[in-house]
């Protein structure tokens, strides 16, 4: 399946913002399941990107707008192939008795992280899950029934740092809430699980999506499941990055100075499928959108900043919802 998405952010300030330093993640990589095959990201005002790897291998682009402004806009479009290879056959076959031990790669996504970490409300919602038996393939499908009867889908309730014990106190979230608490199930169980931040083609929706990978050993690789929809994904997802938790991939974040200025984010997404790669999305972008190279750094947290000048920025929920999910 070839999609086309458009993903814009904009940033508002009631009053002149005098300094803005802006990290985003917003551009699909190239994968053994998805293939980009055309891409652009664009910021207004125009000044310099610079593009670098962070820590789990996710690029993220870097800008800084040292001009007073009043608005900022991200617009990042690009289209992408997707291939996936089916998942649930892949963990069907390996039984939960004889699974392989965790390889290094994976070793991270098994210790519990700063949105998906220990407490009562996590170890109550454990300490009911059945023993797990069968293949893999079936464990993970347990672990996602048990995550749709706990929370109930609605927005919000919960906003783009609320941790998973919150939700679970609450009931409810949106399907970042949803990854949370298949995260901590399944590293509750042994297996190794990553928070995948990305798109799906849902007509209607205007969000990005979240959802799970679970590690299924070096012959399975990683296999994405949605929890909020509560199915094995195939070609209708888009991978964007992956981390232990959303902390360490949102869409964006940074910090801001502008006096008494207050900071408004909105956001829209359009995922669609298309016939052909559009021309403006594989032509060379004109300067000065042209990326600047290299590894590390990052937006400054806010205890970087400096203290009382800087605030820190907006990030967006991902949110996304199938109003007709599949049972399974």
């Amino acid at each position: 399946m070839l999609l086309r998405i458009d993903h814009e952010t904009t940033l508002s300030y009631s009053e002149p913002a005098t300094e803005s330093v802006v990290e985003v993640r917003v551009t699909p990589p190239s994968t053994r399941d998805q293939t980009v095959l055309g891409q652009r990201l664009q910021v207004a005002p125009a000044v310099p990107l610079t593009a670098f790897r962070d820590g789990f291998g996710n690029r993220a682009d870097l800008f800084t707008v040292f001009a007073p402004h009043r608005r900022i806009t991200v617009s990042a479009s690009c289209c992408v192939r997707v291939e996936r290879r089916p998942g649930s056959g892949r963990l069907a076959e390996v039984p939960w008795s004889a699974r392989p031990a965790v390889e290094p790669e994976a070793v991270e996504f098994l210790r519990p992280s700063s949105l998906a970490g220990p407490s009562a409300e996590l170890h109550e919602f454990l300490s009911a899950l059945p023993p797990p038996a069968g293949s893999v393939a079936n464990v993970v499908e347990g672990l996602m029934r048990a995550v749709r009867s706990r929370l109930e889908y609605r927005k919000e309730v919960t906003n783009a740092n609320t941790p998973v014990a919150e939700a679970l106190a609450l009931g409810r979230g949106v399907c970042q809430d949803f990854a949370h608490l298949l995260l901590a199930a399944a590293r509750g169980v042994g297996l190794p699980a990553r928070y995948i931040s990305g798109y799906v083609n849902e007509p209607g929706e205007i969000a990005t999506h979240a959802w799970c990978q679970i590690w299924g050993g070096p012959a399975a690789g990683w296999v994405d499941v949605d929890p909020t929809r509560g199915l094995w994904v195939c070609n209708d997802h888009v991978v964007t990055a992956v981390g232990r938790d959303f902390s360490d991939v949102p869409p964006n974040r940074g910090v801001w100075k502008g006096g008494r200025a207050e900071e408004t984010i909105g956001v829209v997404v359009s995922v669609r499928p298309v016939e052909e790669v559009p021309a403006e999305l594989t032509e060379p972008p004109p300067a000065p959108w042209v990326a600047r190279a290299g590894r590390g750094g990052g937006a400054p947290s806010p205890q970087q900043a400096r203290r009382g000048t800087m605030r820190q920025q907006q990030s967006q929920q991902q949110q996304t919802w199938c109003n007709s999910p599949d049972e399974m």
